[in-house]
């Protein structure tokens, strides 16, 4: 009876890493104050997935060994999670969001959490590579910055809810360095 216990727990506990989890992916925009000016200003949002890997997944389970196992894929396209999280960062700061003014795109280059093994826990390593431009309506090009933004944090499981909140932290540090560059709100602010 004793081995068929130790069985089924490590039955059950394999099976974690073998079955394909499905998350969504939640964003806090930044608590930061209104841009003056950006309440006449409307902004035009989209973004386009434009990763050449990993375009199923956003992350993958592994084992204690460090082996890969199942997929991690995002609930919502991830093109989708990119533009509702640039559209409440650009919100916050007081940009009406609608046809008329500048349009801003942000391609998705990367968008994957590593998990890595250690001793007493694991990490989750993220990348969220966009390039941003601001257009005018007649497609002068106004703004291009290509962002890198990098989170990482100590895991115990290799899960899904781990990759997500890593993920949105590395979209958080991409929209830090993109709002902090005073190049980019007078993009925003051009006629």
């Amino acid at each position: 009876m004793r081995m068929l216990a130790i069985v089924a727990l490590a039955a059950t506990l394999t099976a974690c890493a073998t079955t394909e989890e499905i998350v969504p992916i939640p964003y806090a925009p930044a608590e930061v104050a209104a841009v003056p000016g950006a309440e006449s200003i409307q902004v035009t949002v989209v973004a386009v997935d434009a990763r050449t890997t990993n375009r199923q997944r956003i992350s993958t389970k592994i084992n204690g060994y460090g082996m890969e196992m199942a997929p991690i894929r995002s609930k919502e396209e991830v093109a989708d999670v990119v533009r509702d999280a640039l559209s409440a960062e650009l919100k916050k700061r007081g940009y009406g969001l609608g046809s008329g003014g500048p349009k801003v795109e942000a391609k998705v280059v990367t968008f994957y959490s590593k998990f890595g093994v250690g001793i007493l826990a694991g990490k989750s390593d993220a990348n969220v590579d966009l390039t941003v431009t601001v257009t005018l309506a007649g497609g002068e090009t106004l703004y291009t910055r290509e962002l890198k933004g990098k989170a990482n944090k100590a895991v115990q499981i290799a899960g899904g809810k781990n990759a997500a909140a890593t993920l949105s932290a590395a979209l958080a540090d991409d929209f830090k360095t993109l709002f902090a560059d005073e190049a980019f709100t007078k993009a925003l602010a051009a006629r």
